[in-house]
């Protein structure tokens, strides 16, 4: 009767979840729909229907709060991961401790668990994480984020599931081969087409930069290894349903001992340099309805007003966002009146340089190698051939040669087509994000922009998550960096905070300083330390005046690059070849 009596009360708590899950789907969707701007109301509709769907799951299977212990370890994995992404960086020492209690759990069993068990809980675990940490990408378009969310997740299995098998073969090395596995994942993640870095490891703590000024020796992959290194302790403290005390100290030790070298590090960094005067605007177009449509000239204007509100005697950059404006021809710059306007703003006696994002367009020359971003003239005439790029122009009054930075680390789906001969199939999300099968056309080097004495990297939105893609840059002298960006697709949503909070971490590993100027917000300066000063709120029309200082310092990183990815790979190919070759043996032996 007892057992009775607690499924009858499970079930009814479940019935009221699932009832609790759809009231809020109904109320988000209707929102969603009688609005353009969405804001955060796609947590309150992806969240509760993939909860749901969990919910649904446990009432067909007639589960209780006991026996279905197993699915609320996923769903606590993923819950606290995705919220330690949305500003509160210490729940990544325990993030992966349920989902790590959930897989020591299943690999104790007399008979193996089915790989495809511990994939359903893991996929599960890192869709809720997905959703919770970035559905703010549901602002630029709904169903390609629903898909992005879903394959992220698929990816993020492939690790998980590869240390679970090779750790059968080798159980000596139980629960720590998924940091070599998950840390190769996350380097591969950053290299191929199908490129999200957003929710690698180490990039989570950047909300707190004192802890992490050790960056300088090991970037973002350092901070990956730190939170599996503690999660998979911590989930060693409980083991075969006992305590194992020992673990606990050792855990602490290493989750405290970073923190203090953080600070430490911290208090001594140089921020000495070349002191530079930047004006940035903050010109506040919405991009989905405004920024696009409305007539460039009297963006022009908005423009001219604002820098010269940002401009003092003293000033030597002024810095203007990602696409300001849009389908200048590289081979026209001596006549678009864009441009012209730009150098009457410099002046002609001034010694200041203008930088600025542009949308350009690249011409063709008959016989000219083509890019894989090369369009045709559909209307004819000349040119029959030409690309459309994301760039970053430094414009100044004493020369009139204008270097050009076309962005190479292209966003997959909206300025590129991932693989696009092998996955044709994908190109109606493509269109629905609003690229092209064609996409941009990039280079494939780094430029750094050179005024007088001193040296910029262009740096172009999602291109500052990258962090040895940066540390290209800085390698070719680069003094400072200049992040150009749009993050107003997404609306006031967390997007445009991790944003800027990601790319702050480049000014730790570098240590070098930062301006970064955003069409919506936020711009703001960020020194060596990785500190954020003068940021101009999200949605504020704006300029901003303020003083860096430029630096030719050397950090480890800066020379090392990711080594310790490198490191990760290593062992994962290696392992995976053992793996693959056991495998066969096995299969050998048995068809014997």
């Amino acid at each position: 009767m007892r057992l009775d009596k607690i499924m009858r009360i499970s079930r009814s708590v479940i019935g009221i979840l699932i009832a609790g899950s759809l009231i809020l789907m109904a109320i988000s969707a209707n929102y969603m729909v009688g609005h353009p701007f969405w804001g955060n109301y796609p947590l309150m509709l992806l969240l509760p229907f993939w909860l749901s769907v969990n919910f649904g799951y446990l009432l067909l299977k007639r589960s209780n709060f006991l026996s279905s212990s197993r699915i609320w370890l996923s769903i606590i994995t993923g819950l606290i991961l995705g919220k330690a992404f949305i500003y509160d960086s210490p729940l990544l020492f325990i993030g992966f401790i349920p989902l790590l209690l959930l897989k020591a759990e299943l690999e104790r069993q007399t008979e193996k668990t089915k790989m495809s068990v511990h994939w359903v809980f893991a996929f599960n675990a890192f869709v809720i994480w997905n959703i919770v940490a970035t559905y703010w990408v549901a602002n630029a378009a709904l169903i390609p984020a629903c898909v992005a969310i879903l394959l992220n997740s698929f990816f993020m299995t492939i690790p998980w599931c590869s240390s679970i098998l090779f750790e059968r073969y080798f159980p000596k090395v139980q629960g720590f081969s998924l940091i070599f596995f998950w840390i190769g994942f996350e380097w591969v993640h950053q290299s191929w087409e199908i490129s999200w870095p957003w929710l690698t490891l180490g990039n989570g703590f950047a909300f707190y930069s004192k802890w992490i000024q050790w960056y300088d020796c090991t970037g973002t992959f350092g901070g990956s290894l730190w939170i599996l290194l503690v999660n998979i302790l911590f989930s060693k403290t409980y083991q075969n349903r006992r305590f194992n005390w020992v673990y606990i100290p050792v855990s602490l030790l290493i989750v405290l001992v970073p923190i203090w070298i953080g600070y430490y590090k911290y208090d001594r960094v140089n921020l000495s340099g070349n002191l530079v005067e930047v004006g940035i605007i903050q010109p506040n177009y919405e991009p989905h309805f405004e920024k696009f449509s409305i007539d460039q000239r009297e963006q022009m204007q908005r423009f001219a007003a604002l820098s010269k509100k940002a401009l003092t005697a003293n000033t030597k950059y002024l810095l203007w966002p990602e696409t300001s404006f849009e389908y200048i021809e590289i081979d026209q710059f001596d006549t678009d009146w864009r441009i012209q306007t730009m150098k009457d703003l410099i002046g002609p006696d001034s010694e200041m340089c203008l930088v600025s994002g542009l949308t350009t367009l690249k011409t063709f020359k008959e016989g000219e190698h083509l890019s894989d971003a090369a369009r045709e003239n559909k209307r004819g005439g000349f040119p029959r051939f030409y690309e459309i790029q994301n760039s970053a122009v430094q414009i100044s009054s004493y020369s009139n040669d204008i270097p050009v930075y076309v962005k190479s680390k292209l966003v997959p789906g909206v300025e590129t087509f991932p693989y696009r001969k092998l996955l044709p199939f994908l190109k109606p999300i493509v269109d629905k994000l609003g690229g092209s099968v064609h996409g941009l056309g990039k280079q494939s080097e780094r430029s750094v922009f050179h005024c007088n004495s001193l040296s910029i990297a262009p740096v172009i939105c999602y291109e500052s998550v990258y962090g040895n893609y940066v540390g290209d840059y800085i390698r070719k002298g680069a003094q400072a960096i200049f992040i150009m960006t749009n993050d107003g697709w997404w609306d006031d949503s967390p997007g445009h905070k991790q944003h800027l909070a990601f790319g702050a971490l480049r000014a730790i590993e570098f240590r070098r300083p930062i301006a970064r100027c955003a069409n919506t917000g936020i711009s703001c300066f960020v020194n060596a330390r990785g500190d954020i000063s003068q940021a101009l709120a999200y949605g504020k029309q704006g300029s901003i005046t303020g003083t860096i200082a430029f630096t030719n310092q050397e950090t480890f990183y800066s020379k090392s690059g990711d080594f310790i990815a490198y490191v990760c790979l290593i062992f994962s190919l290696i392992a995976l070849l053992f793996l693959l070759t056991i495998i066969l043996q096995v299969r050998f032996l048995k068809s014997q």
